[in-house]
């Protein structure tokens, strides 16, 4: 893996009306033909996104949406899917234009960005204001009374939406290659605090030092991807390298020969969630044992709400509805973790004649209170802001949400001694194991 995962990379949309130069200024800041320009208005339809690295944002997803405004046919689905994009972007920018005043709809969309708590860079698009040899047909020309009106109008709509969130603003324009109006965007940019973004968190904060031996269990069968570890175990072992750590991998067979090779027993050994069962028998009681997805859901999401979902196990009864929910799409295998594994764990356990919902790639529901319990992935392919979004809306709507990781450890019975090396945050967070 060369790049930033892009789940780990700030998330940035650009939002405004039909044919306010949303498409042309991404193409502007990326250097790149990455969105389709016209002047048809609705050329944008489903959204585009482009991972590469801004600097000083450093690695970023930028996405490019419909107009907000779109009447044509399927408008309606294009705008939805613009709304959705707004639950995952961490920074958004929203385009106007100098010869357009502002209107409901524009107040509508930024006040949907400040409900979301996503900090805005409102560029505000300057028009030619005089005929120009390089404007054909002179379709992009205003007059400098319409320019004006405009103007007056954006900027008492500025005072206005000051008074309601901090939003920073650039003028610009994007009707030619203007290097300084794309370097004014980028300080803009670069001055705001993207939105739940992982920062500092690791996956690994506090639990390495220079040194410790670390050791992975990483088993390869049918569903292991070819040729390749999974995310999570290679962002594992980059973090271990970074803090100067040892990190010694090997399958859930060579885990008695590995252990027998080393003098000193490790810091911590992490194994893929589906080899809990066998790793937890293989592995010495004074060793500390966590699993690969456990650290997932302390690093993207909230450790201590995925734990107390498991008590929703004991009250499951025959009929229960019960979503299984996946972050990324991949080819099913035979003996699939989320859609065969733990249906036959859950069924080992008694939790019979269960009525089993499956989600993945991006669908997850808004209304999630019809539920008995929610079981979700790891997450790695996911940013940490649609993790917390998952698990809020599960428990703003009282629905019990918990991880494979925790899931599984629990079906096993070894939850605690999974999350054991977590207890002291978790208390310091108020959870009771």
């Amino acid at each position: 893996m060369e790049q930033t995962p892009k789940a780990n990379r700030v998330h940035i949309g650009f939002f405004g009306r039909c044919n306010a130069g949303k498409s042309t200024l991404i193409n502007m800041l990326t250097d790149q033909p990455v969105s389709l320009v016209s002047e048809v208005a609705g050329t944008t339809t489903d959204p585009v996104s482009k991972s590469m690295e801004i600097l000083p944002l450093g690695p970023v997803v930028i996405t490019d949406t419909a107009g907000i405004d779109d009447t044509s046919e399927l408008g309606a689905l294009r705008i939805e899917k613009s709304e959705e994009i707004i639950k995952k972007i961490n920074l958004a920018v929203y385009v106007l234009r100098n010869d357009q005043a502002p209107t409901a709809d524009d107040m509508m969309w930024l006040n949907k960005l400040k409900q979301n708590n996503v900090p805005i860079a409102l560029f505000i698009n300057e028009i030619n204001t005089s005929p120009s040899e390089s404007t054909s047909n002179n379709q992009n020309y205003v007059s400098e009374s319409t320019s004006n009106k405009a103007n007056n109008a954006h900027q008492g709509y500025i005072n206005t939406y000051s008074e309601l969130t901090s939003i920073a603003t650039v003028v610009g324009s994007t009707d030619f290659t203007s290097n300084r109006d794309r370097l004014m965007l980028l300080d803009l940019l670069g001055g705001l605090t993207p939105l739940d973004v992982e920062g500092e968190q690791t996956l690994l904060q506090g639990l390495v030092e220079p040194g410790d031996t670390i050791v992975l269990v990483c088993p390869i069968d049918s569903a292991a991807p070819k040729g390749r570890l999974i995310l999570p175990q290679v962002q594992t072992i980059r973090e271990i390298l970074d803090h100067k750590g040892l990190a010694l991998v090997c399958q859930t067979e060579e885990l008695p020969t590995l252990l027998g090779k080393i003098s000193q027993k490790p810091k911590l050994v992490i194994t893929d969630s589906q080899a809990f069962e066998a790793v937890n028998a293989l592995t010495p009681a004074d060793i500390p044992l966590t699993s690969f997805s456990i650290l997932m859901a302390r690093f993207k999401g909230k450790l201590q709400d995925l734990v107390m979902g498991v008590n929703a196990l004991n009250n499951l009864k025959p009929g229960a509805r019960v979503l299984i929910s996946e972050g990324c799409t991949h080819r099913r295998q035979c003996d699939d973790i989320g859609t065969v594994k733990i249906p036959m764990w859950l069924k080992k356990k008694g939790h019979t004649d269960l009525h089993l919902e499956f989600t993945s790639c991006g669908a997850f529901p808004k209304d999630v209170s019809g539920y008995d319990l929610i079981i979700h992935c790891g997450a790695c392919m996911l940013t940490r802001r649609e993790v917390l979004r998952r698990i809020d809306y599960a428990v703003v709507q009282g629905t019990p949400i918990v991880n494979y990781g925790v899931l599984i450890a629990s079906l096993h019975g070894i939850l605690e001694r999974a999350i054991s090396p977590f207890l002291d945050e978790l208390d310091r967070k108020g959870f009771e194991c």
